[in-house]
């Protein structure tokens, strides 16, 4: 199983949400605003730099880290000015959820 974190500007948030649910990718958590500066403009909530990010955290297992990959691969594509990053580290299940893993 993987942890799937992508921070994803609120720019771009409408269009992730479509292309997740067209995928089949409904369980996740999201943490919203959430600020920072990366490789695109800063994102503070701020007077100055007013915009904010979303974080997207996702447990998947192999075939829906494809079709994430696939969702940020197209984002960037058509929106490369936009921030979004994107992680993926391994992830182990605590006291049987991987019964509701499979």
């Amino acid at each position: 199983m993987k942890r799937i974190e992508i921070m994803i500007s609120r720019a771009l948030d409408e269009e992730f949400l479509d292309l997740i649910e067209a995928n089949d990718l409904t369980h996740f958590t999201a943490i919203n605003p959430v600020i920072g500066k990366g490789f695109s403009n800063p994102k503070l909530g701020t007077p100055v730099w007013p915009q904010t990010n979303i974080l997207y955290i996702f447990y998947v297992g192999e075939k829906d880290v494809e079709k994430l990959t696939k969702i940020i691969s197209r984002l960037r594509t058509e929106f490369p000015s936009e921030g979004l990053g994107a992680f993926s580290t391994e992830a182990g299940c605590i006291d049987g959820c991987s019964e509701i893993m499979k």
